[in-house]
């Protein structure tokens, strides 16, 4: 059920608010809304289909805000819940995301990128919590996406499941190649619109961090990662290499080369899986907005193939005709004609 189906007025009425008016969707299962009850700004949850997995999924997030929450870290205070209907109520944190202050001249760039570093500083030493593994994980899994989708696309043909092998094959020789990396609470979706600017706080209190359902046990490198090679944000050089100086501050000169090293991996990684889910996202839902990213993760991909540690990879790809040249004409309906004929 989409939010153009849901009743408005029926759920207002339901959770007993003032004011409540849907906010735009992304990817996920959920709807948000934002509205008032008893004078209180709230942001309700939803769940549209209320099964046991998204109630799982929603208790889920409430665990891991009352873990951030102990640890320093603000997200959301929870109101109150129904387990059965799959909805919960939390605080408003405010409308105004980091990647809202970028765009709007709110904050400058580094000032931004300095404070949302910070908080996944927090975050790498905070105490443990019982969390899913990353390695088993659909992220990890999801490394297929780029020959499932882009590749499949690319090639105009469906790539079978020993080439995916094959794939999946080099890339796990890359990582054994690498000495072990730390590993700690990884939020997994750490973007600019994932966090949101509270200017009356002070230090990482200014940040508001929301969207960790789907928190994992994994390498600390990846929320870097993803707030720096962010697939619809462009961040100049000169500040990744500020901030990943930033995260490493403190490490050994050898803990440092295997951040920087795990790092360049990760990143090669998700952006190959990010292709693949734009082509997905477009192929499958019609979402074709994701597509005027496409080039900046091809061109993401071929600097990212430039490293020495990424060799393999980048023989692998030649070997397959692969490449990450910008491609012509990209379009959604050529997409989903493309995957309609397989």
């Amino acid at each position: 059920m989409s939010s153009d189906k849901i009743d408005i007025y029926a759920l207002k009425f339901q959770i007993g608010a003032d004011e409540l008016y849907a906010l735009p969707r992304d990817v996920s299962p959920r709807e948000y809304f934002r509205g008032v009850k008893d004078g209180q700004k709230i942001i309700l949850m939803l769940y549209p289909q209320a099964n046991d997995a998204n109630r799982a999924e929603l208790l889920e997030f409430i665990r891991i805000g009352k873990w951030l929450n102990s640890n320093g870290i603000k997200s959301p205070e929870l109101i109150e819940k129904n387990n059965e209907k799959c909805f919960a109520l939390f605080e408003d944190l405010g409308d105004v995301s980091f990647g809202k202050a970028l765009h709007q001249n709110i904050l400058n760039p580094n000032d931004l990128y300095t404070m949302a570093t910070d908080v996944l500083c927090v975050l790498r030493d905070a105490k443990p919590l019982t969390l899913p593994s990353y390695r088993d994980g659909r992220v990890h899994e999801n490394r297929r996406q780029l020959i499932d989708y882009y590749v499949t696309f690319l090639l105009g043909a469906r790539q079978d499941e020993a080439m995916v092998q094959d794939f999946l094959a080099v890339w796990d020789g890359i990582e054994a190649e690498l000495p072990p990396c730390s590993q700690g609470f990884v939020h997994g979706d750490f973007h600019l619109e994932n966090v949101i600017y509270r200017p009356d706080e002070r230090g990482v209190n200014r940040c508001g961090v929301i969207d960790f359902q789907d928190a994992l046990y994994g390498p600390l490198p990846y929320d870097l990662v993803n707030l720096l090679e962010d697939a619809r944000v462009s961040v100049a050089h000169d500040i990744k290499v500020d901030m990943i100086a930033r995260y490493c501050a403190n490490m050994s000169a050898g803990e440092q080369r295997v951040f920087r090293s795990w790092y360049r991996v990760l990143a090669a990684q998700f952006h190959g899986r990010v292709l693949g889910l734009f082509i997905k996202l477009a192929a499958e839902q019609g979402r074709d907005s994701y597509l005027i990213h496409i080039e900046r993760l091809q061109n993401y991909m071929m600097e990212s193939l430039n490293d020495p540690l990424l060799a393999p990879l980048k023989a692998w790809f030649k070997k397959e005709g692969v490449d990450f040249a910008p491609i012509k004409d990209l379009h959604g309906d050529r997409i989903r004609a493309c995957f309609k004929g397989l």
